[in-house]
């Protein structure tokens, strides 16, 4: 009802004006105007949801435009998110489904989703997972930056799958938000077999913050799921923050239309 009572009103009011009080061209008059404007304005106070409604139709707009320039470009940098040599992964070289992770340890809801992604590796071991290390905390926390360069060096000295028993224990540690130490992250390397003494910080992740920045992503976790072959903006997922349901739709059904 709410939706169609102010066009009635306005319908109402416009009907009974005869053209003596029109203009010659057909526009409203100014004392038209008025009164439509009383009207609309009144209808706005007394039902207020309509802008909320208004706002959220606008933002839902917005996001829909962003994710489609970013899957644009997602496109045009397939390469680099898929095949980069420098960037940690889990799962077979040559999978048909990739999922790519932009993500920082301090992150708190990096954290929360990392449990997520660790079973689903398990469950989908057809899947090629893809670490991008985007410490968007290194100004605030050094030990964000240590741990991306730390993540990226293991990977490149020893491969994925001690890689992945570097990344799973930093976060299984539960410390994030400026609680994760250079100290905790050299104990988890030390206990994998790392030797910290001949590792050196070197910015490993800087190609990570430009791509990061040409997808318009502005947090972590920021993750996208997409096919190796025939990508297009169809077939190409991206979630913003914390969405594990979201997350495991993307994947089953790109496996679906995959298979």
């Amino acid at each position: 009802m709410k939706k169609i009572l102010l066009p009635i009103m306005l319908g109402a009011l416009l009907t009974g004006c005869n053209e003596t009080t029109a203009n010659s061209n057909g526009d409203f008059t100014a004392q038209q105007k008025a009164k439509i404007e009383q009207i609309a304005s009144q209808y706005i106070i007394n039902h207020p949801d309509v802008l909320v409604k208004a706002s959220q139709t606008l933002q839902q707009q917005q996001m829909q435009a962003q994710q489609v320039e970013a899957k644009k470009v997602i496109i045009a940098n397939a390469a680099q998110l898929i095949n980069d040599k420098t960037t940690p992964f889990i799962g077979p070289k040559d999978a048909k489904v990739n999922v790519i992770e932009f993500f920082d340890y301090q992150c708190m809801y990096c954290s929360k989703i990392a449990d997520t992604v660790k079973q689903l590796e398990a469950k989908n071991p057809d899947v090629k997972f893809i670490f991008k290390e985007t410490p968007i905390f290194a100004s605030r926390w050094e030990a964000s930056k240590y741990a991306a360069d730390m993540g990226n060096w293991i990977y490149q000295q020893k491969g994925s799958a001690t890689y992945a028993k570097y990344h799973n224990a930093v976060f299984a540690t539960g410390k994030d938000e400026g609680k994760l130490t250079k100290k905790d992250i050299n104990t988890i390397a030390t206990s994998i077999g790392i030797d910290v003494s001949k590792f050196n910080v070197n910015n490993t992740f800087m190609n990570n913050f430009e791509l990061f920045s040409k997808l318009g992503f502005q947090g972590t976790p920021a993750l996208i799921v997409m096919p190796t072959n025939n990508i297009t903006t169809d077939n190409i997922t991206i979630i913003n923050g914390y969405n594990p349901e979201a997350l495991k739709k993307a994947i089953s059904d790109l496996q679906a239309s995959t298979k």
